[in-house]
């Protein structure tokens, strides 16, 4: 941890600086901010599970020719990132960190980006990226993330009503990761109003209609690309049971408070706890459905985004100051707890990439 504690708290607060400076300053803290974590990306080696799969792929992309070349006889890469590590591999080939910088770079510049956008406190949001692990987690996924990142970009355009947009936005993201075309039904969600009873129902619903789900789960995948998993070991449930944990907390306090105080909230806050019941719903649905996991990583960011706007809508400041403890120290017990004692994400120890190559 003598690496991400300080990375952390350094970009926590230049974006906090960056709320406090003038505009011509702005830019500069903010690339600073990003800058950070970029850099404990680049330098890292054989942090995260899949590390070594990538880069295979980028020794890969520098030996052959066809964009189309699979990566085994039953995977084939993303034509994006196919051409993405072809072009850094033409640049600078066997400078493998590079590429896994410009990787790090496309992540968090999207995801600090969105979370500048649409979080009313990003500072808050910047700290929740880094303790709700999702940081860490795309050492581990670097195709899927580059496809998460850019469509939690394009979660402005599903309040914004910008169909068009998001739609583009979700079809660049796919060419990274097809797993991103399973998020644009989610821009339908801002027209169903959901409150405390009809998300405890949606959820009770995931749990008790899980055989039935996973049935028609597997049908569809039998129409796919990755119909291989069906016989693969990985095809099996896995309870995210961190993940349950964060996004029950999470909704039944925001969800509760609300139905509570009955309160009357902003069309947009409202369109944001409509849409808080998929991160919730994708994580419940990891006790029955195989690679529900998988879905959660498109809807878990939000979770940054929704925190600090549902703490906006607590008008009593001691009251805002529980929830707020509650979240945070939630989130940074059980992350730290999990990184050092479970081995999550393969991110400890530290591996500085010239110790190796």
């Amino acid at each position: 941890m003598v690496v991400y504690i300080p990375m952390i708290v350094a970009t926590t607060l230049l974006i906090w600086l960056a709320k406090h400076v003038k505009r011509n300053q702005r830019v500069v803290v903010l690339i600073m901010a990003i800058a950070i974590p970029v850099t404990v990306a680049t330098l890292r080696y054989n942090n995260g599970a899949d590390y070594l799969m990538y880069l295979r792929m980028m020794k890969l992309a520098e030996q052959t020719g066809s964009s189309a070349t699979a990566f085994t006889k039953i995977k084939s890469i993303e034509s994006g990132y196919w051409l993405l590590l072809k072009l850094c591999g033409g640049i600078w080939p066997g400078q493998y960190f590079m590429t896994y910088g410009v990787i790090a770079i496309i992540i968090c510049g999207f995801c600090y980006i969105a979370i500048w956008q649409q979080s009313p406190n990003p500072a808050l949001s910047v700290y929740l990226f880094f303790v709700s692990g999702i940081y860490f987690d795309s050492f581990n996924g670097l195709r899927q993330y580059i496809a998460v990142a850019i469509t939690v970009f394009a979660y402005k355009y599903i309040q914004n009503g910008e169909l068009k947009k998001y739609l583009v936005a979700v079809i660049i993201a796919s060419l990274f990761h097809y797993s991103a075309l399973l998020v644009i039904p989610a821009y339908f969600i801002r027209y169903i109003k959901i409150d405390l009873k009809k998300a405890c129902i949606i959820v009770v619903g995931c749990l008790a209609g899980g055989t039935i789900i996973f049935n028609l789960v597997s049908t569809l995948l039998s129409f796919t690309r990755y119909k291989y998993f069906l016989t693969s070991v990985e095809y099996e449930a896995q309870a995210t049971t961190s993940t349950i944990l964060f996004t029950t907390v999470v909704s039944l306090i925001s969800y509760g408070y609300i139905a509570y105080k009955k309160k009357n909230v902003s069309e947009r806050f409202q369109q944001m706890m409509s849409f808080q019941i998929l991160p919730w719903c994708s994580a419940v649905l990891s006790i029955t459905i195989p690679l529900a996991w998988r879905v959660q990583y498109d809807f878990m960011f939000f979770e940054v985004i929704y925190i600090p706007a549902f703490l906006l809508n607590v008008e009593n400041k001691k009251t805002r100051l529980v929830f707020a403890t509650v979240f945070v120290t939630m989130y940074t017990a059980i992350t730290i707890w999990g990184m050092t004692q479970n081995d999550w994400y393969m991110a400890l120890p530290y591996n500085y990439y010239f110790n190796y190559m």
